[in-house]
């Protein structure tokens, strides 16, 4: 299990007003007009440019507008990282479905896998993003049955995308102990 406590990353963190190709600048750029700052997993990643920018546009397609709330989408990214025992994202995620109408009793019920206090179609969204983020990724019939009654084909891809995305991401702040972004 992981720790809850980061004492110090194990990479060095790409400085925010260093000389950096122009791409990595961008997306920089990009993080700081969103979120007011760039996310410590993105200084990292940026030692290698090309790889931080993939990850920040995976980032952006899967958690961008489409035919899901981005509320609920933070929700996910919440549960895996619940699930996964990751404070890095939980923290960042936990701020942003804050910032979109989230609320602390979500989180906490989310966190107790409590998922009643929620419309069936997110409630549903919820258990089937627990088994696609539990080790293994396994979804039982029934939990996808279940998940197919409330959402459409790009729906589920929708949600699908967000709950392995978080997975990468999670095992990516993990394994180089990104301290939470302040």
């Amino acid at each position: 299990m992981h720790s809850t406590a980061v004492d110090a990353p194990r990479l060095p963190m790409v400085d925010v007003e260093a000389n950096v190709p122009d791409e990595t600048r961008a997306m920089f750029d990009k993080f700081i007009g969103q979120r007011g700052r760039v996310p410590n997993l993105f200084r990292i990643a940026a030692l290698r440019p090309t790889i931080a920018q993939t990850l920040a546009a995976h980032l952006e397609a899967v958690m961008g507008p489409g035919e899901v709330s981005g509320l609920l989408k933070e929700l996910i990214a919440c549960r895996v990282s619940q699930i996964n025992h990751t404070p890095y994202c939980l923290a960042s995620h936990s701020k942003l479905a804050r910032k979109q109408g989230g609320t602390d009793a979500q989180l906490a019920a989310l966190a107790e896998h409590d998922f009643s206090g929620f419309e069936p179609g997110w409630s549903a969204a919820f258990a089937y993003t627990s088994e696609v983020a539990a080790p293994g990724g396994y979804v039982a019939d029934a939990t996808f049955a279940a998940l197919a009654e409330h959402w459409t084909a790009p729906q589920i891809v929708e949600i699908t995308a967000v709950a392995t995305a978080f997975s990468l991401f999670n095992r990516f702040a993990d394994a180089l102990n990104i301290p939470i972004t302040t």
